[in-house]
């Protein structure tokens, strides 16, 4: 059953249906919005405790089977590592302190910032369930009182823990500052919540280092072209043009970049982003090249 669940959350045709859910919520969200992408580092587990048949669950999207990470259980980490890390040098951040008040709120009052659920974004590697395991030693002694010994049987329980990256996302609601005090104190929210998914993580299984969220590293360079002069590539068209108004492009895949040296030729209907086949004039090193558009002849 777990495999089939695996199998399930790497499905193509699931993924091109979540890529529109994604940017619809996404664009769902209020303008006053801060967003954070968050990556796993190692596993994490969310609604490990909820009752099922196998006795471990996981918190899925009801709708489309993958991870998410209901806005609560962030709000509610936010608030407590608020009040027990931030509120340890600035006593406005304590449970009881102005601060804390304002941005989660009291049980008379609602607080300035929502923390939305955080969506799994599309875009990272699938699947994104992962098959794990938990060796309970001595069932007796934690079930029934009785004393470990070495000779308790282990007892695998297998169960799905979770990897990838997350759209984290908090938002003002509240009626007072005006626009550049709200925007500061949502990146305040922000900030808190970021610090608090590293530093504490998220879910079940935290003490074992399950939970933490970080920010992901640069992507790598794209790799230089190793081409000659003549050959053809596919390159992309870039915004930023030549001094005298031509068309600049890249090498699809990898760094090189130049100027096409016959821009007279170049069909007017193009638009920055499209992808033309250009021939290789000339390749100077390794992140420059200068691009030919083909001619009939060269065809």
């Amino acid at each position: 059953l777990l495999e089939a669940a695996i199998a399930a959350s790497a499905n193509e045709d699931l993924r091109l249906l979540y890529q529109e859910a994604f940017a619809r919520w996404d664009g769902s969200l209020p303008n006053r919005t801060v967003r954070t992408e968050l990556q796993t580092e190692g596993r994490l587990i969310v609604g490990l405790g909820t009752s099922t048949v196998l006795e471990t669950g996981i918190r899925l999207h009801h709708t489309y089977g993958l991870p998410l990470l209901p806005g609560s259980g962030l709000k509610g980490l936010a608030a407590h590592y608020c009040a027990e890390v931030w509120g340890e040098t600035d006593e406005k951040f304590k449970s009881a302190g102005d601060y804390h008040q304002l941005l989660f709120g009291t049980t008379d009052e609602s607080g300035c910032i929502i923390f939305h659920d955080a969506f799994f974004i599309p875009d990272s590697e699938l699947p994104p369930l992962k098959l794990d395991v938990m060796t309970p030693h001595h069932l007796d002694w934690l079930d029934k009182g009785v004393p470990p010994t070495d000779f308790d049987s282990p007892t695998p329980v297998p169960f799905l823990s979770v990897t990838g990256r997350f759209l984290v996302a908090v938002s003002w609601s509240g009626p007072g500052p005006d626009q550049q005090e709200a925007i500061r104190w949502t990146a305040l929210a922000g900030r808190l919540l970021k610090e608090a998914l590293g530093e504490w993580g998220v879910g079940g299984k935290t003490t074992s280092g399950y939970g933490r969220l970080v920010t992901p590293p640069p992507p790598p360079p794209p790799p230089p072209f190793r081409g000659k002069p003549g050959d053809v590539v596919e390159a992309v068209l870039l915004a930023e043009k030549t001094r005298r108004g031509g068309w600049r492009a890249q090498i699809k895949g990898y760094a090189n970049v130049g100027p096409i040296n016959n821009p007279n030729v170049v069909p007017s209907d193009l638009q920055p982003g499209d992808t033309v086949q250009l021939i290789i004039a000339s390749n100077a090193n390794d992140r420059e090249v200068i691009f030919k558009w083909p001619l009939p002849s060269d065809r």
